[in-house]
């Protein structure tokens, strides 16, 4: 398939639904925006470490390597987030099913951390985009 034909079938939008695309572009820049924050995290960890272990009490010893494990971590659930997205985008079926099992894990997860308000409204609004691509994926007709 040449570039013209390529690009012509993911500008076409007549055959994508509203809901699907809308959620795509939400999720294009949520998860594309912590990819990259967490790939940034990669390089920081070892900062991180040293800033909590001088200024918070409680925190003796942490080193870089639990950072650099859980920006991986990160990277690699949003990032397997955003290609499900692409995927969906690009009316692909299997793009669901990856975008539906990285951010059930990440939902899972969160629970294993401190509960804040933060972490609520994300398994909340997790939630919530979860049951809104599955009303678009009803939409989109097998090729």
């Amino acid at each position: 398939m040449e570039f013209e034909e390529i690009y012509a079938d993911i500008t076409n939008t007549s055959k994508r639904p509203l809901l699907l695309r809308r959620l795509c572009y939400i999720t294009f820049f949520f998860s594309g925006s912590m990819t990259l924050f967490s790939f940034g995290g990669f390089f920081l960890s070892g900062w991180m470490a040293n800033y909590i272990n001088t200024f918070v009490k409680g925190f003796y010893n942490i080193g870089g390597t639990v950072f650099i494990l859980f920006f991986l971590a990160v990277f690699i659930l949003f990032g397997s987030s955003l290609t499900g997205a692409f995927l969906m985008f690009r009316l692909k079926h299997s793009g669901f099913w990856i975008y539906l099992s990285a951010n059930a894990m990440m939902i899972f997860l969160s629970f294993f951390v401190v509960m804040n308000f933060i972490n609520i409204l994300f398994i909340v609004v997790s939630i919530i985009f979860i049951f809104l691509y599955v009303k678009a994926y009803k939409q989109i007709k097998k090729k």
